[in-house]
C-alpha cells in the first residue's frame, strides 16, 4: 500500500507570491495535460487499434497527474471524449464501434478512480486525527456524482458534434444510463463502504472545521491520484503480459 505523510503543515493558507506562481503553473500544466489527452484520444480512435485499452490508459494517465478531485476528473473526461469524437468523424460506419470502445475505456478508468478515492479516504481516516464527518460526506457525495458527470459529459459532447457522431454518442449515453456503467457500480460499492465509516464517525462525534476539512480534501485528492497511478501501472503491466503470451 502507498504510504502518505498526513501531517498538516503550519499556516497552510498563508498566501505568498511563490504559492500564487505555483498555482498558475499548475493550471498551465493541467491545460497542457488536457490538450495532450485530447490529442492522444483523437489519434487512438483514428488509428482504430485497441481503442478501449488505449483510451483507458490515456484517461488514467491524465487523472493520476496532480489532484484527483471532481473538477479535475470532469476536465479530463471532457478532453478525452472530445478527442474521441473528433477522431470518429471520418470513420463512417465504424464510428459507432469506435466510440463505444472509447466510452468504455473512459468508463473503466473512472471506475478505477472511484476505487482510488475510496482507498485514499480510508487511509486518511486512519492517519489524520482531524478527519471527520464533513470529509467523508464530501467524498461520498463526489463518488455518487461520478456516473452522472460522465454521462452528462457524453451528452454535452454529442450536442456539440455533428452527423453520425452526434447520434451515436447520444444513443450510447442513453443506453448507459438505462443499463448502468462500470463507474456507477464502483462508486456505489465505494460509497457504501465509506457510509459505514461515516456512521462510525458520527457515533464517535468526530467532526472538522471548514479550513481543516478543505486542507484534508486537498491531501485526499493528491493521495487518490497516487493510488490511481499505481492502479494504472498494474493495468499497464497486465496488458503487456497478455501481449507477450
Amino acid at each position: 500500500m502507498i504510504k502518505r505523510d498526513w501531517a498538516i503543515p503550519s499556516n497552510p493558507f498563508t498566501t505568498t507570491k511563490s504559492t500564487e506562481e505555483k498555482a498558475m503553473s499548475e493550471h498551465t500544466t493541467q491545460k497542457n495535460q488536457n490538450r495532450k489527452a485530447e490529442d492522444e484520444a483523437r489519434a487512438a480512435v483514428e488509428d482504430g487499434e485497441n481503442i478501449h485499452e488505449t483510451v483507458r490508459g490515456i484517461t488514467l494517465e491524465a487523472l493520476s497527474a496532480g489532484h484527483l478531485d471532481m473538477q479535475r476528473i470532469r476536465e479530463v473526461v471532457q478532453s478525452v471524449l472530445r478527442g474521441s469524437s473528433l477522431g470518429a468523424q471520418e470513420k463512417g460506419v465504424k464510428a459507432e464501434q469506435a466510440l463505444r470502445e472509447a466510452m468504455a475505456g473512459v468508463d473503466e478508468a473512472l471506475a478505477k478512480s472511484a476505487e482510488a478515492s475510496r482507498l485514499a479516504i480510508e487511509e486518511a481516516a486512519g492517519h489524520i486525527k482531524e478527519f471527520g464527518s464533513q470529509d467523508l460526506k464530501r467524498g461520498i457525495d463526489d463518488l455518487g456524482a461520478l456516473e452522472d458527470m460522465f454521462l452528462d459529459t457524453v451528452k454535452n459532447i454529442a450536442r456539440s458534434s455533428e452527423g453520425v457522431v452526434k447520434d451515436v454518442l447520444g444513443n450510447l449515453a442513453q443506453h448507459a444510463r438505462n443499463a448502468g456503467t462500470s463507474v456507477g457500480s464502483a462508486a456505489k460499492d465505494a460509497g457504501e463502504t465509506l457510509t459505514g465509516q461515516l456512521e462510525k464517525n458520527m457515533r464517535e462525534g468526530v467532526s472538522t472545521g471548514v479550513d481543516t476539512a478543505r486542507l484534508v480534501g486537498t491531501k485526499i485528492s493528491l493521495a487518490a491520484a497516487g493510488f490511481l497511478e499505481g492502479i494504472a501501472e498494474t493495468l499497464k503491466k497486465t496488458g503487456s503480459n497478455k501481449k507477450e503470451q
